[in-house]
């Protein structure tokens, strides 16, 4: 209760004081009495309450800040005392800084946003001095927090004032301020200011084009460097920043502000030579500097500057540097960083020079594919942009005669590239023309979709669009893993995709049955890569041609199934049937909706009430009950099918059906495994659909897991159910609103795991909600420490999966940092498991056990 009083305490404050210093006049609270006020609460800053164990109120350390935050701005006449003092809080090197730094900017970004323009300005000078001291000349750890008070304080000090106006106190108080931040950000990585006056500059630039404008001449004037008599140029370290700025331009340069800066980058990029051993290489950020103010600018020189690095010099300025690059080039594959930027720059900038497109479209057809190995799955990209830029400059009626044969010309020699290459080279040549389609439909992107459409000979050669997909083998060794055949099919689905776009609808509707009847009739691998595809002409061809989509589902769902034999065992079939069958469910016409449901019920529905199958029909049937549930939870109006679907499966593990044992894998489609957290996996299902999903059927699955009356394989799989549905779940709600549900699966699924060491992906699954609990400091976590620490230390060396021997060492070293002064009486335990996980055979799990012997030496040393 003490602590609920505080916070009502606070909000009363902050009441009086509005109504005090507020509604009376002024000389009715002198000087004095607003500091009594003000220091009787600043006494409380700064608020490090967390809540105790088992805390029943709901008071936390955010809502006292909050309330403090607000009886702090409760009256204007606080301002002169409150952002002083919130300033020298921040500079506190006696007390917890990290905590105390933060919550001081946290705060007076919040009174800044209060009190208004007029305390905003009076006090802007200090707070960009503070600012600057503390993140230029410390190394705090709190630079963010300065960064956004910079961005909040010019921001409320700029309100109301219009673009273009610059108020007297700008020169004054900002300017000096921009320009000492700019010459120390000018100085470089050996510098220890730089890297702050940089982020400070960025986060200045953010807050109005006003600032912006001065941001940008204070740079310009400290960053370009030249001697007397040669061109000014930007240091290779200033290329990122100069990038980065640019991302954040507001307002509108003219040329004559701008033509020092491209200068100066043209001038950088030509002293770039391919020696250099820096990673990433300079000229990617150079070319990505030029191309972003060659958009706003003079684009000639560039251009031809990239166009001569790429094939060949031509004579010129450039000439040197270009034969370098292109000599350094040739040997590289595609993918190459300065491949990729030289391309994509000569793509973005072509269409500003006319001219350059024709002399570029000339060499394009002239050079040899073989000439260079990035140029083969390169230049369909090059031939495509250069063919849309000269069809929108016919369109204008620029440029020179024979410019549709020119274009024509350019597009069937990307046709001819992409029918010469493998599976590999095939879908990255989909992938750069999608690029170059993917833009507003116009006159141009029409003309170029329909030629491309005819060099490819579509719509009757549309299964040789995705042939290849799921049969290729990559270097002649292994078949290509679903990842790599999912990868796949979003390229050729995207380029389908555009192309329809841009196409009349009667030619788009033609690829489109097309597409729809090589489903329905193939087997095999064509079913396979046709299916693949099915995606990329949704939800159009649901719309338009809903009987030809309708024919498909048979085949789709014995691909999704396993059904059909000759795909049985190709797990990238299943994969992408799967999510062509989600698709067509998610964007049927409503009127058609019930009867494809009930078709579907009638195909699978017995498999789910008990009658009998094989184990491959009744994970068939799981997987693809599953997609069906997860597109129509997805579908706006369809709640209720959406539950009568989950309700079925779930019964499912109420009687003998097939489907019973794989309800676990119907819910990992649900909420896809995410082991990775930078690869991550695609969510079937919005945040907030999962949270009210867990909301509905978690309850069903903890009381079936719980049930001593059903079944051994029917608690197991309710369980395993249950942490599937977990581990999609955001690690915020799992371990708030479901806190005991999350605590029994974890515990429980830990003495399985103990008990049964086949289960990898549900193994990672728990072993992820038990980091995650720990993370989030559940408080049972501590509670069972002896339920937890033994499994833990058992499985770290006895599992057969090397992910589950990783995620326990992850457990133990988080609980090591967490709550070391608890884990005392497992010592003995902790230490055999490390040693054992040191000599571990896989090097990954050895790496982790070390680091987990370490941390325990470590901290126990302190």
């Amino acid at each position: 209760m003490p602590m609920l009083l505080r916070c009502w305490c606070f909000s009363a404050c902050g009441q009086t004081y509005r109504q005090v210093l507020g509604d009376f006049p002024a000389a009715c609270a002198s000087r004095e009495t607003v500091q009594s006020l003000f220091e009787t609460l600043s006494s409380y800053f700064p608020i490090t309450f967390q809540p105790p164990k088992g805390d029943k109120v709901g008071i936390t350390g955010d809502d006292l800040r909050q309330a403090l935050s607000q009886a702090f701005c409760s009256s204007q006449r606080l301002a002169e005392l409150v952002i002083p003092f919130l300033l020298d809080a921040s500079k506190d090197i006696e007390a917890d800084v990290d905590a105390t730094v933060a919550q001081a900017m946290q705060t007076l970004c919040f009174c800044l946003q209060n009190f208004g323009a007029t305390a905003a300005q009076k006090h802007l000078k200090h707070i960009l001095e503070t600012c600057r001291d503390q993140v230029c000349r410390t190394k705090t750890t709190c630079g963010a927090e300065f960064c956004k008070a910079v961005t909040e304080s010019l921001k409320v000090s700029l309100q109301g004032v219009p673009a273009g106006l610059h108020p007297h106190w700008l020169a004054k108080d900002v300017v000096p301020q921009l320009q000492e931040m700019a010459d120390d950000a000018s100085k470089g990585r050996m510098s220890l200011a730089s890297e702050g006056a940089r982020q400070l500059l960025l986060s200045a630039a953010a807050a109005h084009p006003i600032v912006y404008e001065s941001v940008w001449s204070a740079v310009m004037k400290a960053f370009l460097e030249g001697k007397e008599g040669e061109e000014a140029f930007f240091s290779i370290d200033a290329l990122e920043f100069m990038v980065e700025l640019l991302q954040r331009q507001q307002g509108v340069f003219t040329a004559k502000q701008l033509q020092p800066a491209l200068k100066g980058a043209l001038e950088t990029m030509r002293t770039i030579l391919p020696q250099s051993e820096e990673q990433p290489h300079p000229l990617v950020a150079s070319v990505e500097l030029v191309k972003r103010l060659a958009r706003l600018s003079v684009a000639s020189e560039a251009l031809q500057a990239w166009q001569m690095a790429l094939l060949g010099a031509a004579g010129g300025p450039w000439s040197s540097w270009a034969t370098a690059w292109q000599e350094h080039l040739s040997s590289k594959p595609a993918s190459d960083p300065c491949v990729t930027a030289l391309v994509q720059a000569v793509c973005e900038i072509m269409p500003r020079e006319i001219d350059q497109a024709f002399s570029l479209a000339e060499r394009l057809l002239k050079v040899s594919s073989t000439s260079a190995e990035w140029l083969p799955l390169a230049m369909p990209q090059l031939l495509a942009h250069t063919a849309l830029s000269l069809a929108r400059a016919e369109l204008k009626g620029e440029g020179r005669e024979n410019r549709q044969n020119l274009g024509q010309a350019l597009l069937l020699r990307a046709s001819e590239i992409f029918r010469q290459h493998g599976a590999s080279g095939h879908f990255e040549i989909l992938a750069s023309l999608a690029d170059a389609l993917d833009l507003p439909t116009d006159e141009g992107t029409r003309w170029v979709a329909a030629q491309i459409a005819t060099a490819l000979g579509l719509p009757s050669s549309v299964p040789e669009i995705a042939e290849g997909l799921t049969t290729d083998f990559d270097g002649g060794l292994k078949s290509p893993s679903v990842d790599t055949v999912l990868h796949r099919a979003q390229a050729a689905r995207r380029f389908l995709r555009m192309l329809c776009r841009h196409l009349p609808e009667d030619q788009a509707r033609g690829v489109q049955r097309r597409l729809l009847e090589s489903i329905a009739l193939s087997s095999f691998n064509v079913l396979a890569n046709c299916t693949a595809l099915l995606p990329g002409i949704l939800p159009e061809a649901c719309a338009k041609s809903w009987n030809f989509c309708q024919r498909t589902m048979p085949a789709v769902c014995r691909c999704a199934s396993g059904a059909d034999p000759d795909l049985a065992e190709s797990t990238c079939a299943e994969a992408i049937a799967l999510e062509a069958l989600e698709a067509l469910v998610e964007n049927a016409p409503v009127d058609e909706v019930p009867m494809l449901l009930e078709n579907f019920r009638d195909t699978f529905g017995q498999l789910l009430r008990g009658s009998a199958a094989s184990a491959r029909q009744g994970r068939g049937a799981a997987l693809c009950w599953a997609s069906a549930t997860s597109a129509l939870l997805r579908r706006s109006g369809a709640q209720q099918q959406a539950a009568a679907f989950l309700e079925a499966l779930l019964n499912a593990l109420d009687q003998e059906a097939p489907v019973g044992p794989f309800v676990p894998l119907a819910f990992r489609v649900l909420a896809p495994v995410k082991v990775e957290a930078a690869k991550g996996a695609r969510a079937k299902l919005p945040p907030l659909a999962l949270q009210q999903l867990s909301r509905t059927v978690l309850p069903s699955l903890l009381s079936r897991a719980k049930a001593l009356e059903s079944q051994p394989w029917a608690r197991r799989a309710a369980l395993e159910s249950a942490v599937a549905l977990l581990a999609g779940l955001s690690p915020e709600v799992a371990s708030t609103d479901c806190s005991e549900e999350l605590r029994f699966c974890t515990l429980t699924s830990l003495k399985r795991l103990k008990e049964e060491a086949e289960a990898s992906v549900f193994g990672a699954q728990v072993l992820q909600l038990l980091v995650r609990a720990i993370q989030k400091k559940q408080p049972w976590v501590e509670d069972d420490l002896h339920s937890v620490v033994l499994p833990i230390c058992d499985l770290c060396s006895s599992h057969r999966t090397p992910l589950v021997r990783l995620g326990c060492f992850q457990v133990l070293i988080a609980l090591i940092q967490q709550a070391f002064g608890h884990l005392a009486p497992y010592k003995k335990q902790i230490e055999a498991g490390c040693k054992r996980g040191v000599e571990d055979r896989c090097r990954e799990v050895r790496l982790l056990a070390v680091a987990a012997l370490n941390a325990w030496h470590c901290v126990g040393s302190q």
